[in-house]
This record gives C-alpha cells, sequence and structure tokens, in this order.
C-alpha cells in the first residue's frame, strides 16, 4: 500500500464556546425554575412535582452537555485525524473513537440544523455505541443513528477547515484504500493460487515419474526387439497414450495406444488400460493380438463401465512377433500400421484397423487379426492420432493422416534416431507457436534378420 501523510485538524472554539455559555445559561434557568415553583407553590402537589421533575431534568441535561463543552474546551488535542488506519474524530460533543477505513462501508454529507457535516456508515454501528461507557454518550450516539444512519457525524463547525476540503479528502482516503484493500485480497488470492498451482504441479510431476516408470525404455525395447526410435510427446505433464511392449517365452508384444482423453483423466485411464493389457497376456496366456483386444475390452469394462455411465477405454495398434519362427501378428482398434519397405519401389503399406474403441461399446465384434508376412529391412510404424491431428503451418490447419504418411516415405533410407529428430522437428514447425491438441506418440521398430 501507498503511504499517506497524516492530517491533523484543529478544533474550532468558538462554537463550544457558545454552546457552553447557552448550556450554563439554560442550566441556571432550569434550576431557577425548580425554585420559583417551590417558593411560590400555590396550587396543586401533582402540578408542582411534575413541572419540577421537568426542570431537573433539563437542568441535568444542559448541565452534562456543559460539562462536556468544558472538557472538550480543556482538550489540546485535534478535532479530526486522518491517517492510514483510519480516523480519530474528536469535532464534536461526543467522539465515536477510531473509525477504521476496512470498516467503512459508505461516506455521505448531511446537514444537521445549520451545520454541515459528514456521515461516516460503518459496517457494525452498534459497536461504536455499545463501546460508549456513559450512559448519557450512548444515548447521544443512538440518536445520532436513528437520525443519520450512522453513529459518526463528522461536523464541519467543530473544525477549521473547510467543508468540500475535508469530504473530498476523506472520500479520497475512503476509496484510495477500498483500492489497496481490494489489491491486497487480490495478491493474497493470487498467492493462495500459486501455491496450490505449485502443490498440484508437484504432484502430477510426480505422477509422471510413477507413470514413465511404466513405460519400457529405449534400450529395453532394443534388447527385445532391436533398432527403435520413439517419439513421445504429452500434451500436459502426464499422458493418455502409452507404449507397451512384452515378452513371453519367444514372443515379443508391442504396441501403441491412445487413451480416451489426456492430462490426468487420460493417465487415470492409461494405468487401468496398461494393466488390462498385462493380465491378457500374464494371467491369461493369451498370444493373439486381436484376442488379447478382446480380453482388454472385458477387463476396462469390468474395471470402470459395469453400470454404463463410464464409456472411457483406448484406441490401440499391438503386434505380437515370434522372435523363433519369424511369425508377425497384428490388430488395430482405430490405429492402423504402417509397413516402410524397400523393394522395386520404396512404398508405405497401410494395414486398416477395426473401426471400433476398445471398451464399452454397442454391438462390439470380435477384433480382427491378421498375419503379416515380414521382410528384412521393413520399419514398422505405429501412430495414435496425436501428430496427424495437430493444427498449424500456413493456413492454420490439420495436418491429416495422408500428410503424415508422405512425411513418413520422406525418412527413407535414414536411421531411426534421424527419423525421430525429422518428425520432431517437423512437428515443431509445423504447430510453431500454436498450441498441442493432444498427446503424440509415434514407434518406428526395424524388422532385422
Amino acid at each position: 500500500m501507498n503511504p499517506q501523510k497524516d492530517i491533523v485538524i484543529k478544533s474550532r472554539k468558538k462554537l463550544l464556546t457558545f454552546v457552553l455559555l447557552l448550556s450554563l445559561y439554560l442550566t441556571y434557568e432550569f434550576c431557577i425554575n425548580i425554585y420559583d415553583n417551590i417558593s411560590e407553590h400555590s396550587g396543586s402537589i401533582v402540578k408542582l412535582i411534575y413541572s419540577s421533575i421537568i426542570n431537573l431534568i433539563l437542568a441535568v441535561i444542559s448541565g452534562m452537555v456543559a460539562g462536556l463543552c468544558i472538557k472538550r474546551l480543556t482538550d489540546s488535542g485535534p478535532g479530526l485525524v486522518i491517517n492510514s488506519m483510519g480516523i480519530l474524530d474528536n469535532s464534536g460533543l461526543v467522539s465515536a473513537g477510531m473509525v477504521f477505513w476496512s470498516d467503512v462501508v459508505e461516506v455521505n454529507t448531511s446537514k444537521v440544523v445549520f451545520s454541515d457535516c459528514i456521515i461516516i456508515k460503518v459496517k457494525n454501528p452498534k459497536r461504536y455505541i455499545s463501546n460508549q461507557k456513559n450512559f448519557f454518550k450512548r444515548i447521544w450516539l443512538e440518536q445520532e443513528y436513528k437520525r443519520n444512519g450512522s453513529p459518526i457525524n463528522i461536523s464541519i463547525s467543530g473544525l477549521q477547515f473547510k467543508f468540500n476540503d475535508l469530504f473530498r479528502i476523506i472520500q479520497d482516503r475512503y476509496l484510495s484504500n477500498q483500492v489497496d484493500t481490494r489489491t491486497y485480497e487480490l495478491k493474497k488470492e493470487k498467492d493462495n493460487i500459486q501455491r496450490e498451482k505449485r502443490e498440484l504441479v508437484d504432484s502430477i510431476n510426480y505422477a509422471k515419474r510413477i507413470q514413465t516408470a511404466l513405460l519400457p525404455s529405449s534400450n529395453v525395447i532394443q534388447n527385445r526387439i532391436g533398432e527403435n526410435f520413439i517419439l513421445y510427446l504429452p500434451k500436459d505433464i502426464v499422458s493418455g497414450d502409452f507404449y507397451w511392449v512384452e515378452t513371453v517365452g519367444d514372443w515379443v508384444f508391442f504396441a501403441v495406444c491412445d487413451c480416451t482423453g489426456h492430462g490426468v483423466p487420460g493417465a487415470l485411464i492409461n494405468i487401468v488400460c496398461n494393466n488390462a493389457l498385462n493380465r491378457a497376456i500374464k494371467e491369461y496366456g493369451i498370444t493373439s493380438p486381436a484376442k488379447i483386444l478382446d480380453k482388454v475390452a472385458e477387463l476396462i469394462v469390468e474395471s470402470i463401465g459395469l453400470d454404463g455411465e463410464v464409456k472411457d477405454g483406448m484406441d490401440a495398434s499391438i503386434c505380437s512377433f515370434n522372435k523363433s519362427t519369424r511369425e508377425l501378428y497384428w490388430s488395430g482398434a482405430n490405429i492402423p500400421l504402417w509397413i516402410a519397405r524397400t523393394g522395386i519401389v520404396y512404398e508405405l503399406i497401410e494395414h486398416r484397423p477395426d473401426k471400433q474403441a476398445i471398451g464399452l461399446t454397442e454391438n462390439r465384434i470380435p477384433f480382427t487379426e491378421h498375419k503379416i508376412e515380414i521382410q528384412k529391412g521393413d520399419i514398422l510404424y505405429l501412430a495414435s492420432d496425436g501428430y496427424a491431428d495437430q493444427f498449424g503451418g500456413d493456413n492454420g490447419k490439420k495436418l491429416t493422416r495422408k500428410k503424415f504418411k508422405e512425411l513418413l516415405l520422406l525418412q527413407r533410407g535414414k536411421s531411426l534416431q534421424q527419423q525421430q529428430i525429422n518428425l520432431l522437428n517437423f512437428h515443431n514447425e509445423y504447430k510453431a507457436k500454436g498450441d498441442q491438441i493432444d498427446d503424440i506418440l509415434v514407434m518406428g521398430i526395424r524388422i532385422e534378420s
């Protein structure tokens, strides 16, 4: 908050002197009336008592006003202090005390008798009244509250200051404090949001470590299958896409999977689907890719879709390769398999997948299995739809699967490591400053003799 200088305004004593003289005179007159009523009494005793009580009450009131005036006249302190905390009002006969800016809700003007006044409305006016120990002062502030809507009434007649200037200063300080207070509150909210964000990001980063631990390294894949590359670009910290490699005897299983969603929701489905794949081959002993996908669909439904409400699942392209017989079987759920082969011409052979997802699907049919004849030097490409669906380029259009296939053809004769670099560079250039719209996963595997 910006520091502001304190403003000290002196009291005006002339009006207090006049009020003191008037209250003393009235006190004297009421006392004389009581004396005259008693000494000259010749009528009803009831009338005498009634008149005497009235005059006594008025004498007490005017005497108390005189006492307040004397106290104020002997007070050498300022009539009003305005500082960064609030307003200390000592301008009238009865002061409400310190009024903090944080308690002020409105600043208005009014006219009381012949004097211009500034009315300070507060959140809890009753507290200012109840804080007064003097009964007479409580009654006074109560009347101020009923008349003006607030017990805090700054009278300009008791101050050596111009009314318009004082009102402007108080209003400016009030509005400035409102801005400072709101700025402070927004800063606190921002700090809380940033703290919560840091905690959330830390948690997600830890989840990424767990998710990464579930993925086989490139060296593991190299030992189990052969030369390969993995282009893995999660849209967020964690991913709904994952790649999977397992071995059972002579069989090597590898797959690229695209779970519903991305980020944290996708990562949760990712874990369910990864576990289902492992169970299909290890618990149920299945080696057929199509039957693996059928079993995974059943396991996913059992895990998250029994009530029909959750329809999450995944797309996948899965291969089983026998290292002894060199047989390759493949099955796909919305994700194709491409094989780059060098022959008379260099071609990219596409094997189309079944058009159904793995999970809770209406009218689901068994997945189709394909036995694929492979040749030495064939490169198998498995990719989720994130790369082909990226928007960018000069016109901000989707790359499309057709352009992705053309890009794969351009990798002829290049090492798989160089292909990975080329695909990454092209993606970054195509996306440019745009946002990545989905998780990206591309796997390339060279079949060696």
